[in-house]
């Protein structure tokens, strides 16, 4: 064995922490990244913010830009709904001990409604139950149920017109009716199928979680990051960060980084972060503009008439377009919030998988979606359609190339029960 020396020549990428910061700042929301500027003030003596006093955005459309005021996009916070119900209790209890036990079982509701207990409990099992009932006088049917069945029970003990059986129904039978044992139900409670009907069509119009209610809370974490209108029959978008501080160099200590200053040496780390800072955001704000620009001019149609229109689109399209790599689109397309006349929607939600077509052309998932649940509306609910005649209604008569399966995995994420559960009950 003869030992030998070698040289060679390896290029490496190496990933330095300014580099990995600047990746992260492409998937900073615009609240995160001010967060985010407002450390680096703290971090950085070189760095002062100044507060926007006039606030403004630039709409860009077609490489045109205009200012218009922004005062209209001020984000506008609705009021919790759990403060709404408490203002009410004070206002419609008068004993200081139920205002007391609805306060902490209002306060730990969770998004959809219902009583989460704490791992110490506060209040033993019959006081909660107390205090759910004394709530159902006040906030919305249903509300602090500690599981569905309760929730299905509140609603109805307390609507005026519930169907009689229909509580024996929700508290026993629930998975019979879920499996549409029409018989077994109607013998058991020695009641008619007209009757059972009923009772069904009624628990059908209650609701199981009450999310739509408390879905205001989440509005304000989807703060648009862009907004997108039309003006004079024009796409324009701006972007929403009018209330970004501006980054400057600190006036105490502008004089030490000049080049006759003995402190250079000492700012000159500071000076390169405060430069690095500036310019990464720069970056992140003309990419952001490149790619909005690109998704308009790709979804065009979403933009004017809403989701049943967007068109099949993939980040790698959008990534060639602008000439960047696939990861910067995903990068800044995470976590991103696009307001539209349509309402407010993740940038994510603009790409979409395709099917292709019987003529060569492709359908986005989402428009396959919208006619797959606009075709269910139209059966007989005493036949409802199968998996498979919906596919092959979509291959012969729409002439969109699907299978069975993918139908039955496109219904169950719009959470539309298969036709066994959706058949009616069936009079013999």
């Amino acid at each position: 064995m003869q030992l030998s020396i070698k040289q060679t020549h390896d290029l490496n990428l190496v990933m330095t922490a300014q580099l990995r910061q600047a990746i992260e700042l492409l998937q900073y929301s615009t609240l995160e990244l001010e967060q985010y500027i407002r450390e680096q003030e703290l971090e950085n003596p070189l760095i002062e913010l100044s507060e926007p006093i006039f606030q403004e955005r630039t709409h860009f459309s077609k490489g045109v830009s205009r200012h218009t005021s922004i005062l209209e996009h001020v984000t506008k916070y609705e009021k919790n709904i759990r403060d709404d119900l408490f203002e009410e209790i004070k206002l419609t209890l008068h004993k200081d001990k139920d205002i007391k036990l609805l306060k902490h079982i209002i306060y730990h509701l969770d998004d959809n409604g219902y009583y989460e207990q704490t791992m110490t409990p506060t209040y033993q099992d019959h006081e909660i139950e107390k205090g759910i009932h004394l709530l159902q006088n006040i906030g919305p049917l249903g509300v602090g149920a500690r599981n569905l069945k309760e929730c299905l029970l509140l609603q109805t003990m307390y609507h005026e017109n519930s169907p009689a059986h229909a509580e024996t129904v929700i508290s026993f039978y629930l998975d019979e009716l879920a499996n549409q044992k029409w018989k077994q139900i109607a013998v058991e409670l020695d009641i008619s199928l007209c009757e059972l009907q009923e009772i069904y069509q009624f628990i059908q119009t209650l609701q199981p979680k009450l999310s739509s209610l408390f879905y205001q809370e989440a509005i304000h974490h989807h703060t648009p990051d862009i907004i997108v209108e039309i003006i004079d029959g024009v796409i324009t978008f701006s972007l929403n960060d009018y209330y970004l501080p501006k980054i400057n160099i600190h006036a105490d200590y502008a004089p030490y980084i000049t080049a006759n200053s003995s402190e250079k040496s000492y700012f000159k780390k500071y000076l390169s972060d405060y430069q690095w800072l500036v310019n990464s955001i720069e970056q992140r704000r003309n990419t952001i503009i490149k790619i909005i620009k690109a998704l308009i001019e790709k979804q065009k149609a979403f933009f004017t008439h809403g989701f049943d229109a967007i068109e099949p689109l993939t980040l790698r399209e959008i990534a060639e377009q602008i000439e960047v790599h696939e990861s910067t689109v995903s990068r800044v397309t995470t976590n991103k919030y696009v307001q539209t006349a349509f309402g407010i929607f993740e940038l994510r939600d603009l790409f979409t998988s395709k099917l292709q077509t019987t003529n060569g052309n492709s359908v986005s998932q989402i428009k396959v979606k919208s006619l797959l649940s606009n075709y269910i509306k139209t059966e007989n609910k005493n036949k409802p359609f199968s998996d498979q005649k919906i596919a092959e209604h979509f291959n012969t008569t729409l002439g969109i190339e699907i299978s069975r399966r993918t139908i039955a995995k496109y219904r169950e994420e719009m959470n539309i029960p298969s036709s066994a559960r959706r058949k009616m009950i069936q009079f013999n």
